[in-house]
Formats: structure tokens, sequence, C-alpha cells
């Protein structure tokens, strides 16, 4: 197990406690639409995973596990009780592990856009290959290459601010970080089995046009424990694209299932 990182975060705001962990080349900037919306009925933490944003970088060769142990650690360190945890994509992986091993500090928690299947051979492959091709050229054309997949295609069409603010934030992330997490995410484990797991309630937002995981690898279960949310007009980053309805199916389930 890899030594745990202190999280660099930001919170403000009363109310129900909500924790937002961030995608892949990331940072808690990804979540500031649906934050401003969150704000004024409950208490948002956002937090930097290891390797991005603010939180320090090891060395590459932690798991998405060691990574929802530096949240846990978070978590038990802020005093977050009864906590709701959303994770955009890698945050979901993160979100799932967490939900496996520490059900007992969440008062539910969230997929957005993300799904608890592991990666299947063709993707391990672009991974590995994603991982080279940092090391040989760097972040800024990994993550420039990256970026447009993210969206819908008229978002790319429509709205190239998004598409400059996630490159922004992306080419910020560190090397190390960068590895380190998709390596993580290759590696990962199947996680499908807590999802049917009915202790706590899960939120799954899909977006009706991402191509990095299509509705139907987040809607793998259906239990009375389960909220499904589909945006129409959303690719993989609807925290950008369509951060209203996010919010708006965030706050509907945290109200739902508020123990206040």
């Amino acid at each position: 197990m890899a030594e745990q990182v202190k999280l660099a975060y930001r919170e403000s705001g009363d109310g129900e406690n909500i924790l937002l962990l961030h995608g892949f080349c990331g940072n808690k900037d990804y979540w500031k639409e649906v934050e401003e919306r969150l704000l004024p009925t409950h208490h948002v933490v956002v937090a930097d995973m290891r390797g991005h944003g603010e939180t320090e970088a090891t060395e590459p060769g932690y798991s998405i596990h060691d990574m929802a142990e530096d949240v846990f650690a978070f978590i038990k360190e802020k005093g977050l009780e009864d906590v709701f945890v959303f994770g955009h994509s890698m945050g979901g992986y993160i979100t799932l592990d967490l939900a496996k091993n520490h059900p007992d500090v969440l008062a539910g928690y969230g997929l957005i856009h993300s799904t608890a299947f592991p990666d299947t051979e063709d993707a391990k492959k672009k991974r590995s290959a994603g991982v080279s091709k940092v090391i040989e050229q760097g972040v800024d054309l990994f993550v420039k290459e990256l970026v447009p997949n993210l969206v819908a295609e008229q978002t790319r069409e429509n709205n190239q601010a998004i598409i400059h603010k996630l490159f922004d934030i992306g080419i910020e992330t560190n090397p190390n970080g960068v590895i380190g997490a998709l390596k993580a995410m290759r590696d990962r484990e199947d996680l499908s089995q807590v999802l049917e797991d009915d202790r706590l309630p899960v939120l799954l937002v899909a977006g009706a046009q991402d191509k990095v995981v299509p509705p139907e690898k987040t809607f793998i279960t259906n239990g009375s424990h389960v909220t499904q949310e589909l945006i129409a007009d959303s690719g993989h980053m609807g925290i950008f694209e369509t951060p209203d309805e996010v919010s708006y199916a965030i706050a509907s389930f945290v109200n739902e299932h508020s123990k206040k």
C-alpha cells in the first residue's frame, strides 16, 4: 500500500456535507459550476486527488484503492459525518472503492459519468500507450488530444470556451500524476458488486452523448436504492456542459436521502 497523501481542498456553505471528487487530468475547478449551484443550500467540499491540482504527486505505482484511502483519511480528519460523495469519471472509481471499504462514513454516493466496470483489454492498452506518450511527449500534447473527445459533438462545435477550460486545467497536472492515474485506472478491479449493495443510496448520472463512459456502462444496476439520471445534451463533461442538470440531480438526491 502506498503512503497516504494529504489532499488540497476548498470548502464553503452550510447544510448537508457534500464531497466532490474530480476526474482524470482535472482538479477542484472541474466542479466549479456545480459547486456554485450547490453552495446556497449545502456544505460543499472539493478536493484535489493525488498528483492533481495542488495535491502532492507521488511516484507512479499507487492504485485506485490508495487514492480512496487518501480520501478516507481526509474525511476522518475533516470530521465529515454522514457525507455524500460524488465522483466524476476517475473520481467515481475512487468513490466506489470508498463505498466498498468504508461504507460507514457515507450517507450516500454517486457516480457522475463513471462506471463500476474495470477497463477492457483494449482500454488497458490505450492507458499504457498514454503512459508512453506522456513520458515521450509531455502532458500538454497528451491533454490536447484527450480533451476534444470528452465533450458532446455540439459542445465541440458551439462552445470552445469549455474546450479551452478543460485544456488549461489538464496541462497543470503533474506528469507523475497523469502517469500514476493512468496506471491506477488501467489496473483497477471490477466493483460492480458494490453498486448492488443496497445499504447505501446511489446516484448514477450519465450523458446520452458520452463516448468515454456511455450510459450502458453507468446504468448497470437498477435496485430500489439506485437513482438514475440521463442527461440528453451531455457528453462526458456534464459538470461543464450541463451544470444545471448535474447540480439538480445531486441536490435532489442529497435532499431525498438526508438524515437531518
